[in-house]
């Protein structure tokens, strides 16, 4: 046994001689003093390293379930994920306070809130930059664009920067292996090396330096004039996810591009860029050791993969790991966050029942480890897998054996909080114990024996705090659905808009989407196509609940906001519901059973009126790759696919009554409803069969068929809207010959009134103002037509997706905030931030606000117009 220490006693004399005593100290004896004074593990950043790799191999947790220490309120949900040093938690609320506690007891040592600058245009909420320590520094930015670095031992400010006016931090700082350097990047790609201390050693600027562009990057107007047309994908900046290093280079993800920059110490170089066609979004990335980039992006329609960029000379290679491929029509959901790496091992989440918690290894199929719907990064310690999921659980599974059971190990269990309101940040794991916040507002402290009870006071966090304001806050200016008004008949809002235009807020999303928000009560309504309902302040964009539901599969499904209610129909594979929420809580009032396709058809939002509630959908059971009807099919439906309109009481959720059309055709997946003078109307695509779908008017109290024209409905991806006594129907596919129509129908008898000028595709709705609709036809143009007669007045908004557009007054808007002025010659009078690669959806006006949220970039945000912009 090695020595490494002695001790001497005093000499004394045995049988004439002199003896010296010396004593040994063994190493075993030594650990063994020790062990109560050892230096506590630290976990300095988010994911554990710089590389967010979320691999801390040497670290243990017990081979048992872990109890609760304690849970500490903070003062506003949680979406950061804490770290430790020198036995002290640290981590930031939502409010962007930061707080400081005892890492064995965590008890509260020191807080400190952040403020709202004077320049800053954001209010200080939603904060998803994670804090890191770097010596005697905590690092955190704020979303109101103000950067922070505060001294650990108590909380008290070293410096604050600002960068950029007006410029939020989504991004989480990131250490260096050296510790003398922080990398941060503000989410317009503002990039800064700091000091501990938070000096300042460099910038970069990806708008200027790549773009070329000097003007205000948050101002839709100046990119207008600089551009002389509209943003396009190759105009994407905002850096919404974590940056992240490996020796001296930083990896940012500069809207879809990535970027490499080399740290020359009193500058950096651009190295590399990655920007493929289209550009993708990057909704997580981590960096393996050898400086590999995994990567997870969004392009359309649940589209993406994990793929793995590596420079090769001048070049960079691409791969992807296998089984991580999601598609348009693939049964798989993509993922939304960053991914763990253990040597080739790469372990993913996703929101996804039956395959939340997954690892990817080369040669083998993907191994499922929980059916753990998540948004986080998962975390590997040791033996274990760590993931914060949508149910409100910590869910740890065990590595030990590769999946044997091994005596007196548990091979996987949970912890639920309190509230069972979802994690959506990654843990961190020191001296056994698990540290996480929740978006309950609580901080949870886990370790082998604790003995703390869970908290019981619900701290409201729902609530609105800031209430709307301006002169358009009464709720007759609501945009209610998908389609504007509660009657789904798409008019037009009439809010005095006009510019400037000056961007109010911007938060992150961690899911996709097809459809607009709903707005009521202060708050707007979006849902996820993967099973995600959220509810924000329109004021501020705060997050007030969130509500998740496994089995939902690509439902790009808008809600309806009615009298305290939200009503969002959630399709999947096993079951699909429509589902009733109370507005203020998310607390789920009833949900009903309806079947169909999940897929884009589900644009249409349940109808309310007079306290009954309305849909229309198909008896279709999908399975496979057929799950997905595309518009522009014209071959019909399975005769097995009914069209039903179902009625249920608002109150209760029991069905009133039910119509079948069955006995005129096949279909109900592509069909549509509106409200107009007390009646519901119906409209069914069938395909080009004979006939070809079938519009009706119905008593919306009994249910019984008013009125049915066999000859004319819609005809495939378009709802129908009303006005002034009158029907619209369009649609991708043209009816009885080669040229497309708009029907415009009599509503008190069904009968034409007129048949519109041939035109493209007429896809989502017809848009309805005073004397002219617009209708849009994808990849081609849009299109006036006068409501008098349907003749073509004139084409517009040239070479968009499937984008679906709005009218405000006189101004026509679409996707990445672009807004045409219809009365000007359609002039292009602001376009951008691009903050979207995918055109598909565009931006809408409610309570004096506009609204867009990207199709899949990760974002959602408000812009102020006129006088409040000034």
């Amino acid at each position: 046994m090695p020595l490494i220490g002695v001790s001497a006693a005093p000499p004394f004399t045995f049988n004439g001689r002199l003896v010296l005593c010396v004593i040994a100290v063994s190493a075993f004896a030594f650990a063994i003093a020790s062990d109560c004074c050892r230096a506590a593990e630290a976990w300095p950043q988010l994911q554990f390293d710089a590389r967010r790799s979320g691999n801390a191999e040497d670290r243990q947790l017990a081979d048992k379930p872990l109890s609760l220490i304690a849970a500490r309120p903070l003062g506003d949900a949680v979406f950061t994920a804490p770290v430790v040093a020198d036995n002290r938690v640290f981590v930031v609320d939502g409010s962007g306070t930061a707080h400081c506690f005892d890492a064995a007891t965590l008890e509260p040592i020191w807080k400190r809130e952040t403020s709202l600058d004077k320049r800053g245009r954001f209010a200080n909420v939603n904060n998803v930059s994670s804090p890191a320590v770097a010596g005697d520094y905590l690092h955190f930015g704020t979303m109101t664009g103000a950067y922070y670095v505060l001294r650990v031992a108590d909380g008290s400010v070293a410096a604050k920067i600002e960068l950029g006016v007006g410029d939020p931090i989504f991004s989480s700082p990131a250490i260096s292996d050296d510790g003398q350097t922080v990398y941060i990047a503000s989410l317009g790609s503002r990039v800064y090396a700091l000091k501990p201390n938070g000096d300042i050693r460099w910038t970069w600027d990806f708008v200027r330096e790549v773009l070329k562009f000097d003007g205000d990057r948050w101002d839709g107007e100046a990119w207008a004039a600089h551009k002389n047309g509209r943003v396009t994908w190759q105009d994407q900046f905002c850096c919404s996810r974590d940056l992240a290093v490996v020796g001296k280079t930083a990896i940012v993800p500069c809207g879809g591009s990535i970027v490499w920059l080399v740290d020359d110490g009193d500058r950096p170089t651009l190295k590399a860029r990655y920007a493929p066609k289209e550009s993708p979004a990057t909704l997580g990335m981590s960096l393996g050791a050898d400086g590999a980039v995994y990567r997870q992006w969004y392009r359309r329609d649940n589209g993406g993969s994990i793929e793995v960029l590596r420079i090769a000379g001048e070049k960079i290679e691409r791969t992807v790991v296998a089984g991580t491929e999601s598609n348009y029509d693939s049964q798989s959901s993509m993922g939304f966050s960053a991914v763990a790496l253990r040597g080739e091992d790469v372990f993913r989440t996703r929101p996804e029942e039956g395959f939340g918690l997954v690892r990817h290894r080369a040669g083998a199929e993907p191994q499922r480890l929980g059916a753990f719907p998540s948004i986080a990064p998962p975390i590997v310690v040791g033996h274990h897998v760590l993931s914060c999921c949508l149910d409100g659980k910590l869910h740890v599974v065990s590595l030990a054996g590769e999946g044997a059971l091994r005596a007196g190990v548990e091979q996987s269990w949970s912890f639920r909080t309190a509230f069972d309101k979802p994690l959506t940040a990654p843990p961190a794991v020191c001296d056994g114990r698990v540290y996480f916040g929740g978006e309950d507002g609580y901080l949870y402290a886990l370790g082998p024996d604790g003995h703390g009870e869970l908290p019981s006071e619900d701290l409201a966090l729902d609530r609105v705090r800031s209430p709307l304001s301006g002169k358009f806050t009464d709720e007759r200016y609501n945009w209610f659905t998908n389609f504007a008004d509660l009657a789904n008949t798409n008019r037009i809002a009439e809010q005095d808009l006009r510019p400037p235009f000056k961007l109010r807020w911007i938060r992150r999303i961690e899911g996709t989407i097809k459809h607009l928000s709903a707005h009521g009560g202060g708050r707007s309504f979006t849902h996820t196509a993967e099973g995600q309902l959220f509810a924000v302040e329109q004021e501020t964009g705060r997050l007030l609940w969130r509500r998740y539901y496994p089995g939902v599969h690509v439902s790009y499904t808008a809600p309806i906001y009615h009298d305290g209610r939200v009503l969002v129909a959630q399709a999947g594979f096993e079951k699909s519901r429509v589902r009733c929420f109370d507005a203020a809580t998310g607390k789920l009032q009833w949900e009903a059973p309806f079947s169909g396709s999940p897929s884009w058809n589900r644009q249409l939002p349940p109808l309310v009126h007079e306290g009954r509630v309305y849909y229309c959908f198909s008896t279709g059971r999908y399975t496979g790759k057929d799950w997905l009807f595309e518009h522009q099919a014209t071959r019909g439906f399975p005769d097995s696919h009914k069209p039903l309109v179902k009625c249920w009481d608002l109150a209760t959720g029991k069905e009133i009554w039910s119509l079948d059309f069955s006995e005129h055709g096949a279909g109900g997946d592509d069909a549509g409803l509106c409200m107009l003078d007390g009646k519901l109307f119906y409209s069914c695509y069938f395909g080009n069969n004979n006939p070809p779908g079938v519009t009706a008017a119905i008593e919306p109290a009994t249910g019984k068929v008013l009125w049915k024209n066999l000859e004319y409905a819609v005809h495939g991806g378009c709802t129908i809207s009303a006005k002034d006594g009158r029907l619209y129907l369009g649609g991708y596919n043209a009816v009885g010959g080669k040229d497309n129509h708009i029907y415009c129908l009599d509503a008190s008898d069904g009968k034409l009134i007129w048949q519109s000028d041939p035109l493209g595709w007429a896809i989502h709705v017809v848009t309805l103002a005073d004397t002219f609709a617009f209708t849009h036809a994808q990849y081609r143009q849009g299109t006036l037509l006068d409501l008098a007669a349907g003749k073509q007045i004139c084409n517009l908004t040239q070479g968009y997706n499937c984008t679906r557009f709005t009218m405000a007054g006189r101004y026509l808007l679409g996707a990445n905030m672009d807004i045409y002025d219809t009365a000007d010659n359609n002039r292009l009078i602001a376009t951008g931030p691009a903050v979207d690669v995918l055109l598909c959806v565009g931006a809408h006006v409610s309570n004096g606000r506009i609204f867009f949220t990207t199709n899949g970039g990760g974002l959602q945000l408000s812009m102020a117009y006129g006088v409040e912009a000034r």
